[in-house]
């Protein structure tokens, strides 16, 4: 059940760890041109993660509790800090490695009815019903993992594996 949305987490789940591969927790702190608003990987890293948090909400994964709300939070409730003291980028993959299988089992059980009801507040403001949510927040993370893509060519590492 629901195959397509799963496999579309799976990827993303094997592509957030292709992106941030060989990046140091330095350069991920850092902006790629100081003189911009651009974001920074690890921002970029941690909002992908709270991403992931709110499809564990949406799946009624209990067992998967938030961490960083207020650094990498979504919907212009956050913004990338310079000179901050976030997580280290391995912290933050690591957790996003804790959390995939947890996630994926919940999401595994769930019926197209409950997929049809409204998402919990405040997410419903994006979609209409549960598996429109789930579709939304994997788009907003391919995004995001796009946008360290080419931060990455930026600071001349090789493209990101899809393997």
């Amino acid at each position: 059940m629901n195959t397509p949305l799963i496999a579309q987490f799976d990827l993303h789940h094997r592509l957030y760890n292709n992106v941030l591969e060989d990046f140091t927790d330095e350069e991920t702190n850092r902006r790629l041109h100081e003189d911009t608003k651009m974001n920074h990987v690890k921002y970029l890293a941690g909002h992908i993660l709270n991403s992931q948090y709110g499809i564990a909400q949406l799946a009624n994964a209990s067992s998967v509790e938030p961490k960083w709300n207020d650094l990498f939070a979504g919907a212009g409730q956050s913004e990338a800090k310079d000179n901050f003291d976030y997580p280290s980028i391995d912290i933050i993959k690591d957790e996003w490695n804790t959390i995939h299988n947890p996630i994926r089992n919940k999401l595994e059980t769930l019926t197209p009815d409950f997929l049809s009801n409204t998402p919990p507040a405040p997410m419903d403001e994006f979609a209409e019903s549960r598996g429109e949510l789930w579709a939304f927040l994997n788009h907003h993370i391919a995004y995001h993992i796009g946008q360290i893509g080419i931060l990455r060519r930026g600071f001349g590492k090789a493209p990101m594996s899809f393997e």
